[in-house]
């Protein structure tokens, strides 16, 4: 009797015992994205233009002065980088977020917006590394009346220019494939000046990259490179000829064949 009880008190307290917890599933971490590389980064800034505007060393310059739109400057880069982190200046360049909200004037960002992530690492790392400098000559912006008026409401035609295209998907690193990695290079070097459809601006003197088509091989190697252009000479108002010799050197051979390869599509 006593160990048929002793048996019912331990199947008893085997029905009774919890159950073992559930396996608590595994959250997927996302990697980290791979630093950028400041090298590249360079390379990535004179394509598109960065130090163009900014100067080589990222001190500032002024971008334009005239009585329509007063004083523009292009500020010292290794004193704005501060004021963002990382996300911040991917926000700044694919989508004109500036620190307190200021329209970017002179900003490509309907350009920079193509970029892809790893080309915004990239920029980011070149800029994080520059040298500080100080600048003092350079003086500050000043926007005219007229510019103030039209930006507070909203009425300037160049405002699209500093702002994205709503759904803009840019993708993760520049394409490989020849057309694509040429229309990738086209939207985020070309469309600046030849406008955000490479199709010109009207009344404004850089034409529709529809050019491109009477330009061999050879001669569009040498505008890249050089700024001649077919005829031989520098372009029509000099600016291509300029752009082309400062910015456009960076740029490998396959690249600037896979360009011309888009350009002769189109």
């Amino acid at each position: 009797m006593r160990i048929a009880t002793l048996l019912l008190l331990v199947l008893l307290a085997a029905c009774n015992r919890a159950p073992p917890p559930a396996a608590t599933p595994a959250v997927a971490v996302e990697p980290a994205p791979p630093p950028g590389d400041p090298v590249e980064g360079l390379r990535v800034a004179t394509r598109v233009g960065c130090n163009g505007c900014h100067g080589a060393e990222g001190a500032g310059e002024v971008f334009m002065e005239n009585p329509e739109l007063g004083r523009l400057v292009a500020p010292n880069l290794t004193q704005r980088r501060t004021l963002y982190d990382d996300v911040a200046l991917a926000a700044l360049l694919r989508e004109g977020r500036t620190h307190d909200g200021h329209v970017p004037w002179g900003m490509p960002i309907k350009m920079f917006q193509h970029l892809s992530d790893r080309e915004v690492r990239d920029i980011t790392a070149w800029l994080r590394g520059l040298p500080a400098v100080d600048n003092p000559a350079l003086p500050a912006g000043k926007w005219s009346d007229e510019l103030v008026k039209t930006t507070n409401d909203g009425t300037h035609p160049w405002l699209p220019d500093m702002m994205p295209d709503s759904g803009n998907e840019p993708p993760t690193v520049p394409p490989t494939q020849a057309l694509a990695l040429g229309r990738h290079l086209a939207f985020t070097s070309c469309s600046e000046c030849h406008g955000w459809d490479l199709n010109g601006w009207e009344g404004d003197p850089a034409p529709s990259l529809i050019v491109a088509k009477a330009y061999t091989p050879a001669q569009f190697q040498r505008l890249m490179r050089t700024g001649e252009i077919a005829a031989g000479g520098k372009s029509k108002t000099g600016l291509m000829s300029g752009v082309a010799a400062y910015r456009y050197p960076v740029m490998t051979d396959e690249e600037i064949t896979a360009l011309k390869t888009f350009l002769d599509a189109r």
